[in-house]
Order: structure tokens, then sequence, then C-alpha cells
């Protein structure tokens, strides 16, 4: 009786862990359309968001759509992740669309000075404590700050120069600003990543809230579970995505 509740018990495990490896090497693309409240109109676009790449390496073509521009909210890379896959992974995202990359907690664990080659070779423009409009509708702004540099008045040096009649998106790795920026700062939408949603949940509990796109007070915040996975390659409870945002007024 020992010996087939043993084998059942293992062939169990054994699969679990078979679908949580398979759960963190597939990602799910989420489509969502965004309408922002803003004193100006601005012509509707298409932002992708992919956090969290870490180790994983983008096959070309595994987005479905056409964006505007992408947004790499950090983590690209960590130690240990060569540079070859790192360049790899810019150029397949470069050939879709403009790319902006904001810096995570892990990506600087490779040489900066080899990072910054790698972006200025494949046009990927950096955000780092400043602002910037992806079109010549100058009322649009990315506003994005680095967290993990630890530099003075970070966020006062992002929002410099911002008006009240732009229409600001916030871009931060992680989401743990959020609540201080949206009660000192002008902002329609805040994202991030980093959690992971957790990455690996029993059920509702997890180190971390899952990844999640909400109103609050009026200002959309967008948290993703991320594209990879750090530590160990499992999921459970928390997919790996990434989202290819439709952005538009709000109609009255």
């Amino acid at each position: 009786m020992l010996k087939p509740l043993m084998a059942a018990t293992a062939a169990g495990g054994a699969g679990l862990l078979s679908a949580m490896f398979w759960n963190a090497h597939h990602a799910k693309q989420k489509n969502e359309l965004i309408e922002l409240h803003t004193q100006q109109p601005f012509e509707p676009f298409r932002m992708l968001f992919i956090s969290d790449i870490h180790r994983r390496k983008l096959r070309p073509g595994f987005i479905e759509g056409h964006p505007d521009f992408i947004v790499i909210g950090g983590d690209l890379a960590e130690s240990g992740v060569p540079p070859k896959r790192i360049r790899h992974n810019l150029q397949v995202l470069s050939a879709l669309a403009p790319v902006y990359f904001i810096w995570g907690n892990n990506d600087r664990e490779l040489r900066e000075r080899k990072l910054r080659r790698l972006f200025s070779d494949t046009g990927t423009v950096i955000l780092e404590n400043g602002s910037v409009s992806p079109f010549a509708d100058q009322r649009v702004k990315l506003v994005a700050f680095d967290y993990f540099a630890f530099h003075k008045n970070g966020l006062l040096k992002a929002f410099d120069g911002i008006k009240e009649e732009d229409t600001v998106i916030f871009l931060s790795h992680t989401p743990e600003v959020f609540n201080h920026v949206q009660r000192n700062y002008h902002v329609h939408m805040m994202i991030g990543g980093h959690t992971h949603g957790g990455q690996i949940r029993l059920g509702k509990y997890g180190l971390y809230e899952r990844g999640r796109t909400e109103v609050k007070d009026g200002v959309v915040r967008l948290v993703s579970n991320g594209y990879g996975t750090t530590k160990l390659p499992l999921r459970l409870g928390a997919e790996a995505e990434f989202h290819l945002l439709t952005i538009r007024p709000a109609r009255s």
C-alpha cells in the first residue's frame, strides 16, 4: 500500500514541476484597451510593455499586432546572461517598433558600460529620471524613474517640465513608488513589473499580489507578472505575460 502511494505522490510531484516549468517558458499576450481622462485629446496609440525578461530568449514573431513603440520595463538581464542573448532580444524588439528601456534591479549585475553599448547599437533609448514624447504630438509624455540608481531628487528630475495639460504615463520597474507618485505628481497611468506576480503562488497566497490592471482614484495602474523568472525557472498561479495596450482618450 505504501509503495503505490509513494509512487503516485512522486508522479504527481513530477507532473506539477513539469507544469510549473512549462508555465515559466510560455507567456500570454494581454491585449488591453486603456482610456485616459485627459485635458487635451491625443491620437490613440499602441504600446507594448514587456518586463522582467531575465534569462529568456525572445523569438521573432512572438507578438501579435503592431505596436507604435515598445517599453522594456526593467530586468532585461541579470548576472550570467550572455550579452549575445541581450543583443538578440533587443534586435527582435527593435525590428518591430522604437524601443525604450528603464532600469530594473538586476540589469546592473552586468557591466553597465557593456549594456549601454548594446542599447546604442540597437537604437534602444534609455529612460532614466526624465521624460520623452514618443510622437510628434508633444502632449503625450513617458516619464521614467530609475528607482535603483539612488540619485538624489530622481522623481523631481523625472517630472521636470511636465505640464498640467500633458498626458502622463509614468514608468517604474517597481510599483513600490506608485502611491507616492500619485499623491505628489500629475499622472494618468502608471506601469511597472518587478513582482513577477509572486511567481509561485499557493492559491491566493504569494510573496506579491498577482499582476493586474486597475483604476485607483482616477489613475490607471498596471503591474505585470513579467515575461521571465528569477531564481527558479518555475511559475505557479502567476502566468508569464506581456501587454499590448491600445491607449486612447476617454470618451465623454
